[in-house]
């Protein structure tokens, strides 16, 4: 026959286990303030990178943009101190599919205008689009992550 202190003891370890696995998501530093702005200056960046130039100054001007994200990414990592691996909690599903929809629909709708407008009028909206959309993505995320840790308390 089991005592009563092995079940809680089964407990406790598995509680650890989901602390540990969650850790990564949601235990970060604040996001900094110019984080969504600079995603929507980086995607007018982009668009009017495609849009304006041709031959080599395109491809190298890609490639700038490419390793400007590379180093945040880098920078970003080594301020939080690990990154989120794995597979996502559930709970964040519909802000990463929120996140993917609203990425698809700036895109979408910066190649719209671009095409009835001009380049200009696609990057303005490439980038007032992407700012709000991450922007949107920040705040439903550090909620979801909130009542995680919230959970697992």
């Amino acid at each position: 026959m089991e005592s009563d202190e092995q079940p809680d003891s089964v407990r406790d370890q598995l509680h650890a286990i989901e602390n540990g696995e969650l850790a990564s998501w949601v235990v970060y530093p604040a996001t900094p303030v110019w984080w969504a702005p600079g995603f929507g200056l980086w995607a007018a960046a982009l668009a009017l990178v495609i849009g304006l130039l041709d031959g080599a100054g395109q491809s190298l001007a890609q490639l700038g943009l490419v390793l400007l994200l590379f180093l945040l990414v880098a920078w970003d990592r080594r301020r939080r101190g690990t990154y989120p691996s794995g597979r996502p909690p559930r709970d964040f599903r519909r802000a990463m599919y929120g996140l993917l929809l609203g990425a698809t629909l700036t895109a979408g709708g910066a190649w719209v205008v671009g095409e009835q407008f001009g380049v200009w009028a696609a990057a303005a909206i490439a980038g007032v689009g992407s700012w709000v959309v991450v922007a949107w993505y920040e705040r439903e995320y550090a909620a979801i992550a909130a009542q995680i840790r919230e959970r697992l308390a």
